[in-house]
């Protein structure tokens, strides 16, 4: 007989440890969640050359607390796992990483770090020290996540993201591809993070809103630079309430307004953009400028129109009773 089949009933605390050793020797397995008297248990089941029954057996009772284990030959088999190429798991002594998570090759987990639930680490993703990962996150490949962050329950991150230290992310955020943010920074509850935008340090962004990129450089596209992907870039500082839908170019210690909406425009440093506002494509709100209304003027101008236009409905009000 060359192959056996191993089952082996383990708690799920040490599930991880059993990954990495049949990881570590190339073997197929699949992992099932059993319920059991005293408590919820993991079931995995590997096949092994004849060869390593012996010594595979003897891992899995050094690192596994009492399993249960089940022995049984296997006429005939072709291991899928033995020509791939596997990377290891890392995981700092003190992580903690739920017995229902699914961690993918090559993922490092640092220090005090916490993935609860059925989170989901994709290829090469790398957490940082005291950073909590919250229950259906989904972390897709490529991407880094700095120290003492907090990903909150449904967030959804994508590829090649960069995330730096001390970053709260709340429950259903969706952060799209190539993406980099800062230090410092709170992205709040359902909010929309598209592709190729950079947020800097100390970036507060609302509920529910949306940043978004500003696309090509030219919409008929001609040569390679014409290719070129326009970054939106949020500068360090900036406030944008709930609800904004914001793209452009955005200075340092902005603010932008609940429900406005900046239109691949340029909002300089220190300025302001009222609440349910909308600057137009391709408009510049000059620094320190407060600008409101559809579309966004800056309010000095806005109140003069204002007056104007009492003083023209007073002059001409006969007229217009008379329409």
């Amino acid at each position: 007989m060359d192959y056996y089949q191993i089952v082996a009933t383990v708690r799920g605390t040490v599930s991880y440890r059993l990954r990495y050793i049949f990881n570590y020797h190339k073997l197929d397995y699949s992992i099932k969640v059993v319920k059991q008297s005293d408590g919820r248990k993991l079931e995995f089941a590997t096949i092994v050359p004849k060869g390593q029954k012996e010594k595979i057996l003897q891992l899995i009772k050094e690192s596994s607390l009492d399993p249960v284990i089940v022995i049984s030959p296997v006429l005939e088999y072709n291991n899928p796992v033995r020509n791939k190429l596997v990377r290891d798991i890392t995981l700092a002594p003190t992580a903690s990483v739920s017995s229902l998570s699914e961690l993918y090759d090559g993922v490092e987990v640092g220090s005090m770090s916490q993935i609860v639930g059925n989170a989901i680490l994709q290829e090469d993703v790398k957490i940082g020290e005291g950073t909590f990962i919250g229950s259906g996150v989904v972390v897709r490949g490529h991407t880094a996540i700095g120290n003492n962050c907090h990903i909150g329950t449904g967030a959804i991150i994508g590829n090649n993201v960069t995330i730096g230290d001390n970053v709260t992310i709340e429950e259903n955020v969706t952060i799209r591809a190539n993406v980099s943010i800062g230090d410092n920074v709170s992205i709040g509850t359902a909010a929309n993070i598209e592709s190729n935008v950079q947020i800097k340090d100390g970036v507060r962004i609302g509920p529910m809103s949306r940043i978004f990129n500003v696309g090509r450089k030219k919409v008929e596209i001609e040569s390679d630079e014409d290719r070129q992907v326009i970054y939106t870039i949020i500068d360090s500082g900036t406030f944008i309430g709930s609800g904004a839908i914001v793209g452009g170019k955005i200075g340092s210690k902005v603010m932008i307004g609940s429900n406005s909406v900046v239109h691949t425009a340029t909002v300089s440093d220190g300025a302001t953009v009222g609440s349910g506002a909308t600057v137009p494509y391709g408009r510049v709100v000059d620094e320190g400028v407060t600008v409101i209304g559809s579309p966004a003027k800056p309010i000095d101008e806005y109140k003069a129109e204002k007056r104007l236009l009492k003083f023209l409905q007073e002059k001409y009000k006969d007229e217009l009773n008379y329409i």
